[in-house]
């Protein structure tokens, strides 16, 4: 397994661990992509199950959100949950719902990726926010 893939690992923990600690309930989101980085979230009383992206960095970093976004329902998840230092003993995850995400988007000047800057996501009104969601 490569230092990528046990990045993106330990940020699934991390957030898997974050929801289940306040009783929510962590799933993949498809049976045949269990290595994916999307969970499916709910809690009972909670009306219907949600999608959170986990985006997990060894240090401060850009994430890249792909092309062809024109709007909040292009994105493929309710929240987004950045950790960053996540293999250190102090993680640090800022939560950003599909509007966050899109008002701090930026393009690639010379291509069509979507990306969001450090700059634009470290903010204390984004960190630790569990519960928000």
């Amino acid at each position: 397994m490569s230092n990528k893939a046990r990045t993106a690992q330990a940020g699934v923990a991390y957030i898997a661990w974050q929801l289940a600690r306040r009783g929510w309930e962590v799933l993949p989101a498809s049976e045949t992509q269990k290595q994916s980085t999307l969970l499916k979230v709910k809690k009972e009383g909670i009306s219907s199950p949600f999608l959170i992206q986990s985006r997990a960095f060894s240090s401060k970093a850009a994430v890249s959100l792909g092309a062809d976004i024109t709007g909040p329902d292009s994105l493929p998840f309710d929240w987004m949950a950045i950790t960053i230092n996540v293999r250190s003993e102090t993680p640090t995850c800022f939560l950003l719902n599909r509007q966050d995400v899109i008002e701090r988007m930026k393009q690639d000047p010379n291509g069509p990726l979507y990306w969001v800057d450090p700059s634009r996501y470290i903010d204390t009104k984004f960190e630790g926010r569990w519960d928000k969601i």
